[in-house]
């Protein structure tokens, strides 16, 4: 097509730079190139039915390694994983499934698992006889004044009874208790009070029906949790004897990184990722609010960012002008669980990381809208600025808009933790983000073509500067679904599956990094609350407020050190 005159538009708002091309024809009015039918011919396969959504773990996540270590192979890579291999194993727990000793029996009358109960998905493991007791709600907030176990006694051993329903305005977010309502807090008090298990039930007007979520990487409580529907029946059988087992067994699984080498005799390599997995049939975060589970082919998310880098290595292999750095690319797997393929790999590098000069990462790239692509960790380098605009070509329709963190919620992380500079391409969510609406007729393969041609670009133009210098950023990626009062400063690795919260990464000026936090300390204790995960990190960072001071015990090479902390 014939583009008209571009004007470059530069602008610099507090050190973020935004690069606008102000084009007078639409981008929908580009007509296909040649090289549009390899980048669709990839989304195509990886994003068909027969890869099953490519969950990590899976048949389909392996047919998707095995044909992106087909196409490194075509592009003359050399393998990089293990064993001179392009496939990288690493561990994965994906969460629970339920097992076959799973028993609820009251007053000689024998309930249908799954139906009539089921184990929650932080349930310990176990069999329990006991008296049920009822406890109310299970709470406890001093604070408020609340303290439904208040006046109960010889509660040991017992079997306690718990509303999951919350109590009037506890679902104000402003009220003292609301945080004490989740049901993992509520079984945990229920466990400290003596409790041998826990019997959900809901009853009253506010009702609430737990579902449990077996994907859920949770540390179990030492013992069994479970919900039931017959309400009736429990309350009918309250100081009386029951009999609870609950098996809920580790699904455990392998996932592969991909890795393939360009090894061209330099001095330093740009490391060149996209992960792979996707969300299978509905796991790990899907938004599918359909009852029948269904498959998420991810075309966007990130069928489209693995085909970008292929064609990218393909790139690369045929130009001399390439040639004064070496390129390892990276299909990451286990992203969607928590960046646990990137995590492992900038732990268990294949090439020294000291050698690596940047890292480049394709995460949804196929639904340019607004002629928008989003560069995430232009901070993480001075050198980015400079190089960006040299690299935009001059009839370019793509306007670029540009945040310096270098912590977000894909792979660069993992790359930024390690001190090195990163850039992660996106063009933005959609409504069939998470959702098995993702499909490949839905993506703007131009845009894909431009994205490519852009990176390839950058990479050209980055040849002839010397390695490029780190620097670290303030973080801006958002907070999780729950808010906090104050906030620690440290990038937990959701990886991780022992006991405690393990840190990847301290934030620059937070409170962590004042206190001493360094990475793969693990936080078993704040304040006077345990942490075996997570959760619990979240429960006892919850109880903290602006301007309160506490120790937190780590576990740091083997043995626990006191830090204090201000927060």
């Amino acid at each position: 097509m014939k583009y008209l005159t571009a004007k470059a538009v530069i602008t610099n708002v507090k050190k973020t730079f935004i690069v606008l091309f102000v084009l007078s024809v639409s981008f929908a009015d580009a007509q296909p190139k040649d090289d549009f039918v390899e980048l669709k011919k990839h989304v195509e396969i990886l994003a068909s039915d027969e890869m099953e959504g490519r969950e990590t773990g899976t048949k389909g996540e392996r047919m998707a390694a095995d044909y992106i270590s087909e196409q490194f192979k075509l592009a003359g890579l050399t393998p990089k994983g293990d064993s001179k291999t392009f496939l990288q194993e690493f561990d994965v727990l994906a969460g629970k499934f339920y097992g076959k000793n799973n028993q609820l029996l009251v007053k000689r009358e024998s309930m249908q698992a799954g139906t009539d109960f089921y184990a929650l998905e932080f349930s310990g493991n176990g069999k329990v006889s006991g008296k049920l007791e009822a406890v109310g709600h299970g709470i406890v907030s001093p604070d408020e004044g609340v303290d439904d176990y208040k006046g109960k006694k010889k509660l040991e051993g017992k079997i306690f009874v718990i509303e999951t329903a919350t109590p009037i305005n506890g679902n104000n977010p402003h009220s003292g208790i609301a945080q004490f309502t989740d049901l993992r807090h509520k079984a945990k008090i229920a466990q400290e009070r003596g409790a041998s298990a826990v019997l959900f039930i809901n009853s009253g007007e506010n009702k609430d029906t737990p579902i449990p979520d077996y994907t859920r990487r949770i540390q179990s409580l030492n013992i069994p949790v479970v919900f039931t529907t017959k309400t009736k029946q429990i309350k009918k059988a309250l100081r009386k004897k029951a009999t609870l087992s609950t098996e809920l067994i580790a699904d455990e699984r392998k996932g592969y990184n991909v890795v393939g080498f360009m090894d061209n005799e330099a001095e330093n390599t740009v490391v060149i990722g996209a992960h792979y997995d996707h969300l299978g049939y509905g796991a790990f975060g899907s938004l599918h609010t359909g009852k029948e589970p269904e498959v998420h082919n991810g075309a966007d998310d990130n069928a489209s960012g693995v085909s970008v880098m292929i064609e990218l290595a393909k790139s690369l292999k045929n130009n001399e002008q390439a040639d004064d750095l070496n390129y390892l690319f990276i299909g990451f797997s286990g992203e969607e669980m928590g960046l646990l393929g990137s995590n492992y790999y900038v732990n268990s590098p294949t090439i020294s990381l000291e050698k690596v000069n940047y890292m480049l990462n394709m995460d949804m790239v196929g639904r340019i809208k607004n002629r928008t692509l989003t560069l995430q960790g232009t901070g993480t380098s001075p050198a980015w600025g400079n190089l960006i605009v040299k690299a935009t070509p001059q009839d370019w329709s793509l306007n670029i808009e540009s945040h310096e963190s270098g912590m977000a919620p894909t792979d660069i992380t993992s790359f930024y933790l390690k001190n090195i500079p990163v850039l992660s391409f996106f063009s933005g969510t959609h409504s069939d983000y998470h959702k098995p609406a993702d499909d490949p007729e839905k993506l703007n393969y131009y845009g894909m073509s431009q994205v490519h041609d852009f990176i390839y670009s950058l990479i050209l133009t980055s040849q002839s500067e010397d390695k490029l210098a780190f620097t670290k950023t303030k973080d801006s990626q958002q907070q999780g679904r729950q808010r906090f009062n104050v906030t620690l400063g440290v990038m937990p690795n959701y990886g991780y599956s022992g006991k405690g919260m393990k840190i990847d990464g301290v934030s620059e000026g937070k409170a962590a990094e004042k206190a001493g936090f360094k990475p793969d300390d693990i936080i078993v204790k704040m304040g006077d609350y345990d942490v075996k995960d997570i959760y619990e990190y979240m429960d006892a960072l919850g109880k903290f407020g602006k301007g309160d001071k506490t120790k937190v015990v780590v576990e740091r090479k083997g043995e626990e050190v006191e830090l204090d902390v201000e927060f």
